[in-house]
């Protein structure tokens, strides 16, 4: 059994795909299973999955029609044995210590989420650094630290296999956007401990091109309404649990920075 499972949903992501897996292969730790779901692309993407699939026996290929981002993800979960799962973008990266230093965070603290800093290639630059490694128990904390009312991007965290699948927790196959943030604060809110580990950098890439940024108007029109959801959805987790004050302050910081 592997130590990490790190599942990709790809979709015509050719352009990208290399780089990104790249990274994984180059990995310092080798622990992994890469889960690879081609979830009905109709580009070169397949093809350099195999490619790289016969050079490494740690790649696992699952091709299937496209039914969105969420859905590959659950599918990914379900072929998943590792002890940690990782959620990757198949146009990011990451840098090759990366999961040596995240699971050696999660080793030492036997923490049920890992989190991770990050870079972000956008023009809303959004970048975070953890300067030590440290714990949190309570859930205040764990949302305050995660700055997961805003940046509650799930390729930031590892999660113990045994956390989603002990609470159930899946992508929302209905969701186009805020699927993520949703996954997220239901998993830190079963979580038992959260550890923040420094000097860990996911590179997450603008691409144009990829399913959130589609130009197609009805498709802004559902990522606008679900947008909605995703606020309504963090508000009243924020009311339910008794950190409203952290959800306001962070969208306030948010807004003037």
């Amino acid at each position: 059994m592997p130590q990490i499972s790190v599942i990709i949903p790809i979709y015509n992501a050719a352009r990208y795909l290399a780089r990104c897996l790249e990274s994984i292969v180059k990995q310092t730790f080798k622990d992994i299973e890469i889960i690879c779901i081609n979830d009905g692309s109709s580009d070169n993407s397949g093809k350099i999955l195999s490619e790289y699939a016969k050079r490494d026996d740690r790649f696992i290929i699952i091709d299937k029609q496209n039914a969105g981002v969420s859905a590959a993800r659950n599918d990914g979960i379900k072929h998943a044995t590792g002890e940690y799962i990782h959620f990757m973008d198949a146009d990011d990266f990451i840098d090759s210590g990366y999961y040596e230093k995240m699971f050696l965070g999660s080793n030492r603290t036997s923490a049920d989420i890992v989190c991770s800093g990050f870079v972000t290639d956008t023009k809303y630059a959004r970048n975070l650094r953890y300067a030590t490694n440290f714990v949190k128990y309570r859930l205040r904390d764990k949302l305050r630290y995660s700055y997961a009312f805003t940046d509650g991007f799930v390729w930031r965290y590892l999660f113990k296999r045994e956390l989603l699948v002990r609470n159930n927790l899946w992508f929302d196959t209905n969701m186009i956007s805020q699927e993520d943030a949703i996954f997220v604060l239901k998993a830190i809110y079963a979580s038992w401990a959260m550890s923040f580990v420094p000097d860990t950098y996911y590179h997450y890439m603008f691409n144009e091109a990829s399913a959130l940024h589609a130009r197609d108007t009805e498709h802004h029109r559902k990522i606008k309404e679900q947008y909605q959801i995703g606020k309504k959805f963090k508000m009243d987790f924020a009311r339910r649990n008794d950190v409203y004050w952290l959800w306001r302050w962070r969208k306030f910081l948010r807004r003037i920075g």
